[in-house]
């Protein structure tokens, strides 16, 4: 089966579950709770955004205060990038916790640019719930997460590890620069939302007891970090993170393509790293 026919499958399964769940019979049974422990990878998923080369990540003091416990960049960015200078740009996603699982899962990043007031579909099992508009969703990447053999762990005098290791899925996703305009001009956002669900269920067109991750929102700016918000017009600073797309001169020194660099609000550089753009480590934005 093509993406495009995949793709489409799950959005005609996903508008046949928001039908069902208007059902009486299936509002009555619901399918459990998320009542009790919050635990992540078991009943919600963090999802996390970093820029590719030539993106930058802007964030404001508002910005990073969207940041929750279990993320390590903030649920709302602004990407600045040059639309014309390329065809595409690449963002890094990464989820987090998968945990190791003796049955296969389907990974999912969906995308919206509007919000639904409330869920169009329940997920009793997931912390979060679904707030994209299913009618204007797509779904930018997809990914089957074979079982995974958990190893008996030896007993040692320090003690025995957990035989179900947790993983992150880092992917990055190709963004066509010639819609960014559009998006630049009419302030448009992009809302996306991870989710995990079953195989057997995927197969089954069932996605009620998928668990997913917050909302994430991203807009986009043109070649840097604005100096004003871009919805209220007020000035406003942003701390940012950027992945050189050609060598540069950073504090007086040449950094290659691919250099990660972090400022502060004020310009400084704070931080510079050759890990690459899919690092997780150089792209907390803090205050």
């Amino acid at each position: 089966m093509s993406n495009t026919t995949t793709k489409k499958a799950i959005k005609k399964a996903l508008i046949g579950a928001t039908v069902l769940a208007s059902a009486p019979a299936f509002a009555k049974t619901g399918g459990g709770s998320t009542e009790g422990k919050s635990q992540l990878g078991v009943n919600h998923l963090s999802l996390d955004v970093t820029p590719g080369r030539g993106v930058t990540a802007c964030a404001s003091d508002a910005q990073v205060a969207t940041k929750t416990g279990s993320n390590l960049t903030p649920n709302n960015l602004l990407l600045a990038v040059n639309p014309f200078q390329t065809s595409y740009i690449e963002i890094g996603f990464h989820v987090r916790d998968i945990l190791a699982s003796k049955q296969d899962n389907i990974l999912f990043l969906i995308y919206s640019p509007t919000k639904s007031p409330s869920p169009q579909i329940p997920t009793p099992q997931s912390e979060n719930k679904l707030q994209l508009d299913i009618s204007a969703m797509e779904i930018l990447a997809i990914y089957d997460l074979p079982k995974q053999v958990m190893l008996a762990q030896p007993a040692t005098r320090l003690g025995a590890a957990n035989p179900a290791p947790h993983a992150e899925v880092s992917f990055y996703v190709n963004l066509d620069t010639s819609v960014l305009p559009t998006f630049m001009r009419d302030k448009e956002k992009a809302y996306l939302q991870a989710a995990l669900v079953k195989k057997s269920d995927f197969e089954a067109g069932v996605y009620d007891m998928a668990i997913l991750s917050e909302l994430d929102t991203i807009g986009f700016a043109e070649m840097d970090c604005p100096t004003a918000d871009p919805d209220t017009g007020a000035p406003t600073e942003y701390a940012k993170v950027e992945v050189l797309d050609e060598p540069e001169v950073v504090n007086g020194e040449e950094k290659p393509a691919g250099t990660m660099v972090v400022s502060d609000k004020t310009g400084n550089v704070t931080k510079t790293t050759m890990t690459g753009s899919m690092s997780m480590g150089a792209t907390v934005i803090t205050k």
